[in-house]
C-alpha cells in the first residue's frame, strides 16, 4: 500500500512539473524579459545590443561623461598616448579574438552576436594572417566574414571570403576604395557590419571620413583599429570624428612590438540618446 501511494505521489509530481513547464511564463518572450530586467533604456541607447538594468546603464553614462571631459582636455604628453584618449566605456564581457600577441583584437560582448543570423564581420589589412578570422568563425559560425588587403591572399577554407582591395579615400592611394564603394561592391548597403577590424598602416586617417560622409551604407557597430603615428592634430581629429559619430572607446592597449607610438583601440557605436545629459 505504501509503495503504491509513493508511486502515485511521484506520478502526480511528474505531471505537475510538466504542466508548470508548459505554462507561458516559463517561456519568456524578449518583451517580458525586458520588462523583468528593466533594460529598455540600455537596449534603446545601445541600438539593441546591450540589455542591462537602468541602474547599471545610468552609472555607465555617468562614468562616460567624466572620462569624456578628461579626454577632451587633450593634454600635451610624450608619448602622445601616455595621457590622451583613454577608454570611456566598459564592455562587461569583452573577449580577445586572434593570437595572444600581435594581431589579436578585443571585441565587445561577443556572445551578444550568437543569435544574429545576419551577422557580418569585415577584416581589413590581414597581410596574410587569418588568425583573427579563424578565431571569429570558430566562435561565431553564424557570422559571414570578409577579408580585405591590397595584396592577394587566400582565405582558409570555410573561414572567410577574400577581396583584393586597397582602402582609402578613392583618390589616394591610387585605385583605392572608400567605405561606401566597398560596401556597395559586396551588396551590403542594407546590412550592418557588426565588427570591423582594420590595420592599414596609417591609412585610417584618409579612409575613415568616407565611413561617415555617406548615407548609403550604415556605420559599423564595432571598430577595432590600430592607430599609427601622425601629427598630433591629425590624431586628435581622428578620435573627434569617431566621437562625433557616437562611438565610445572600450579598450586601449599599446603595440609593444611596434613601439610607444602605436596603439590598438576598440570602439562601440551607441545611439545618440546615450550621450545626452539630463
Amino acid at each position: 500500500m505504501q509503495q503504491q501511494l509513493l508511486i502515485q505521489i511521484l506520478i502526480l509530481l511528474a505531471v505537475g512539473s510538466l504542466l508548470i513547464y508548459k505554462l507561458p511564463f516559463y517561456s519568456p518572450t524578449l518583451s517580458s524579459f525586458i520588462k523583468t530586467n528593466h533594460c529598455s533604456t540600455s537596449l534603446h541607447e545601445s541600438d539593441h545590443f546591450i540589455c542591462e538594468s537602468d541602474e547599471l546603464w545610468n552609472e555607465r553614462k555617468v562614468l562616460y561623461h567624466i572620462q569624456d571631459k578628461l579626454n577632451m582636455q587633450k593634454p600635451s604628453s610624450s608619448p602622445f598616448f601616455l595621457s590622451n584618449w583613454e577608454p570611456n566605456f566598459h564592455c562587461s564581457h569583452a573577449r580577445r579574438i586572434g593570437e595572444m600577441g600581435d594581431g589579436g583584437k578585443w571585441v565587445c560582448d561577443l556572445f551578444r552576436l550568437q543569435t544574429h543570423s545576419n551577422c557580418l564581420v569585415y577584416s581589413a589589412g590581414s597581410n596574410g594572417d587569418f588568425s583573427f578570422e579563424s578565431h571569429m568563425k570558430r566562435s561565431l559560425p553564424n557570422c559571414e566574414v570578409h577579408t580585405f588587403d591590397s595584396k592577394l591572399y587566400t582565405c582558409p577554407k570555410d573561414v572567410c571570403l577574400f577581396h583584393q582591395i586597397t582602402l582609402g579615400n578613392g583618390i589616394s592611394p591610387r585605385g583605392s576604395k572608400t567605405w561606401p564603394m566597398m560596401v556597395k561592391e559586396l551588396g551590403h548597403e542594407n546590412r550592418l557590419v557588426d565588427v570591423f577590424k582594420i590595420d592599414i598602416e596609417g591609412g585610417e586617417y584618409g579612409f575613415f571620413p568616407s565611413v561617415f560622409n555617406t548615407s548609403k551604407a550604415p556605420c559599423p557597430r564595432q571598430i577595432l583599429v590600430e592607430v599609427h603615428p601622425e601629427a598630433v592634430q591629425t590624431i586628435h581629429g581622428f578620435f573627434e570624428l569617431l566621437r562625433a559619430n557616437n562611438y565610445v572607446i572600450f579598450n586601449k592597449e599599446p603595440n609593444i612590438l611596434a613601439g610607444p607610438k602605436f596603439f590598438e583601440y576598440t570602439f562601440l557605436k551607441l545611439n545618440s540618446r546615450f550621450f545626452q545629459q539630463n
